[in-house]
């Protein structure tokens, strides 16, 4: 049986299974260089959804007259006091990892660790350390094209936003996935002129496309100016800005640019190579379901394994691997199980698969949608931008994937994400009583529209006899 688990990096997997190990009776030794908490805490999920919750709330206050309220004066946006706040969060969050790893007596070392062999770590400042199982679980990094010279300042990446000291007054966000996306409508909200520019032909392509529609529309709302189909080869200084091209040709101009067009996983540096480790075209360690890599004892969980960008997606293959490493017989984890939360203005809640990726795979599909507006409570709460989609297999009933935009998305998603989990058909959905009035109400009424029953909803002349 294992008695001892190394884990490097210290972020949403490596705490988390520093943590399930030593509630398992494990000694660990947790490595890392930097405060605990990884990028999730430090520089990304924490930081920028206090941001955003920062904008909601400044959203509101702006539409304060159509509620009856009145505001004198003008709203004023301290941009060094809400980086402030977004400080006390992560410190206040950091401060309670520490109070968990000292609570499950696991040992953190400081300092840089080397993979040596699957059980054999080196650590920068602390020699070599054996254990029986080693888990890597290091992260990833912003991608910085050497072209985009990358400053930090004037041209910076997702890592650096934190540390301005001043908003500019317009930006080019070079990219249009989730971190573009999200950092366009934080600094839209707050004052910020945004042109985004993407590659693909709509934000996020990734998504269901009835949810990137709807992203589209409401940048539209928000002054963000996109530019699709425009991947940009390298960016300029100028004399008071940045330029970005497309060959010789100039397809955007700012006062700064943030560059977000993904990231890598964290392996370089490692000993990974050196030790034999099977790494992939992107660096990522190749692991299996169980998240083992070629080497006995060794696993790779979280970004660095290139498998899902998700930090819950990492805690839960942490687990996993944890499991397996301790003589257990943990379940495989189910990529398509796992929800989504994207926190855009309105957010975005999704799990399992889009109208056309399920098409794709050979699905005959019937969607249900329902608009967020045609709810009670969504009228009370001035939050009618957004819609629930439910894809489901005609023939079978079963649930493929549900997607959600608009307010509280991120939360309503997972009564979706445990049906899928389970198999469960369309009916799972559409004979549960849903309470009145709340946004959850959504989900019943799309699932509804996919049997073609919606009750406020026109109805459906179509006969789907197999749902």
């Amino acid at each position: 049986m294992t008695r001892h688990i190394a884990i490097i990096g210290g972020g949403p997997a490596g705490y988390v299974a520093a943590s399930h190990a030593a509630a398992q009776g494990a000694s660990v030794t947790l490595i890392d260089p930097q405060p605990l908490g990884g990028t999730c805490l430090h520089r990304g999920c924490i930081p920028t959804k206090t941001l955003v919750e920062t904008c909601n709330l400044l959203e509101k206050m702006r539409r304060a007259p159509a509620w009856g309220l009145r505001v004198e004066g003008r709203i004023d946006v301290d941009w060094q006091a809400l980086c402030a706040r977004s400080t006390q969060v992560v410190d206040l969050l950091c401060g309670g990892i520490d109070g968990l790893m000292a609570d499950r007596r696991v040992h953190c070392l400081q300092g840089r660790g080397r993979i040596l062999d699957g059980r054999r770590v080196e650590v920068e400042g602390h020699g070599t350390l054996s254990a029986d199982a080693v888990l890597v679980s290091t992260g990833s990094s912003p991608l910085r094209p050497a072209g985009f010279h990358i400053d930090g300042e004037r041209i910076a990446t997702s890592d650096d936003v934190l540390r301005w000291n001043t908003l500019p007054a317009s930006l080019l966000i070079i990219g249009d996935g989730v971190v573009a996306c999200e950092f366009a409508f934080i600094l839209a909200t707050l004052g910020v002129a945004v042109t985004l520019i993407g590659k693909h032909g709509r934000p996020m392509h990734f998504l269901d496309h009835d949810m990137s529609a709807v992203v589209e529309r409401e940048m539209r709302k928000h002054g963000i100016d996109f530019v699709p189909d425009c991947p940009v080869e390298r960016l300029a200084r100028t004399g008071d800005g940045v330029t970005a091209f497309v060959g010789d040709t100039a397809v955007g101009a700012a006062e700064r640019a943030l560059v977000a067009i993904g990231r890598r996983p964290n392996s370089r540096g490692l000993g990974l190579e050196e030790a034999g480790v099977m790494l992939g075209r992107r660096g990522e360690i190749i692991t299996d379901r169980l998240m083992r890599t070629n080497l006995v004892g060794l696993y790779g969980v979280g970004d660095v394994n290139g498998r899902l960008p998700l930090a819950h997606a990492a805690s839960a293959q942490a687990r996993q691997a944890v499991d397996h490493a301790l003589g257990l017989e943990p379940e495989p984890l189910d990529d398509c199980a796992i929800p989504w939360g994207v926190f855009t203005m309105p957010e975005i809640g999704c799990v399992g698969l889009g109208e056309e990726a399920a098409i794709a795979q050979g699905h005959t599909v019937s969607c249900g949608r329902f608009d967020l507006r045609g709810l009670g409570r969504a009228q009370a709460m001035g939050e009618l931008a957004g819609l629930v989609k439910i894809v489901a297999d005609r023939l079978t009933g079963r649930l493929l994937g549900a997607h959600i935009i608009g307010a509280h998305a991120s939360d309503m998603i997972h009564e979706a994400a445990v049906l899928i989990r389970q198999g469960a058909t369309v009916h799972a959905i559409t004979q549960t009583v849903h309470a009145h009035p709340t946004l959850s109400e959504a989900l019943l009424e799309a699932a509804e529209d996919a049997l073609g029953q919606a009750v406020h909803k026109p109805l459906k002349r179509e006969t789907h006899h197999a749902l």
